[in-house]
């Protein structure tokens, strides 16, 4: 009887390390590389000019701005079988902020961001291959290397604004999120996720003598990606 018991207790074992183990753990580090999208779904305060809303023969003057595609980097630690810390990071996305209505198809500037967003994760299965989840967590969003654009700068100069001179405001916003990782072993998985982010921020061209565009943006853009990732 002990013979069989030891022999069940080994058997037993053999089929532990030669089964893949999908659960995260505690202590787990998961990194995950891929495409990201960040897609706004801006809104815009009419543009002013010294502070009065800049009306033309099509209305009020808006701001759009474009969608980028970027690397995108998650780090996450898991605390538990079902909670984790992720940080999202990306090389930075370039924007196009362009003018609507009377103005529609005039390019008027260029920027840069990075936007790094610390999150808590809940997974609703953490034993199986694929692992669902929802995150919500805190954004804070870097806007960089403003240009105005050379054919809005020639358009502003006509009017007798000139040396203009580009910024936006940096953001703190939340930021929620849903994604699925898929366990293709017992280390490398595939990721998807959705995120929608608060992004405001405040556009402003400040020109010679004093003068200046602004216009208060709400980006808030939708973040698709796509990963693979490694556990540790």
């Amino acid at each position: 009887m002990k013979a069989v018991t030891t022999l069940s207790r080994i058997v037993a074992l053999s089929a532990a390390f030669a089964s893949p183990s999908y659960a995260y753990q505690a202590g787990d580090i998961i990194v995950r590389a891929g495409a990201t999208t960040v897609e706004p779904q801006e809104s815009s305060d009419a543009i002013a000019l010294n502070g009065s809303t800049l009306s033309l023969a099509g209305g009020n003057t808006h701001l759009t701005v474009d969608s980028n595609t970027q690397l995108g980097l998650t780090f996450s630690y898991v605390l538990d079988k079902h909670w984790a810390i992720e940080l999202l990071a990306a090389t930075p996305f370039s924007h196009t902020a362009a003018a609507t209505g009377e103005l529609a198809g005039l390019d008027i500037a260029r920027v840069k961001q990075l936007p790094p967003t610390l999150s808590a994760i809940y997974y609703f299965n953490n034993s199986g291959k694929f692992k669902p989840y929802l995150g919500a967590g805190i954004n804070y969003t870097i806007f960089f290397d403003e240009k105005i654009n050379s054919q809005a700068d020639a358009a502003l100069e006509g009017l007798g604004l000139t040396g203009a001179k580009v910024s936006l405001d940096d953001s703190w916003g939340a930021a929620l999120q849903i994604g699925a990782d898929y366990m293709i072993d017992d280390n490398w998985l595939l990721n998807a996720s959705i995120r929608w982010i608060d992004i405001d921020s405040k556009a402003t061209i400040k020109f010679d003598g004093g003068h200046q565009l602004s216009s208060d943006v709400a980006i808030d853009p939708y973040v698709y990606t796509l990963a693979i990732g490694y556990k540790f």
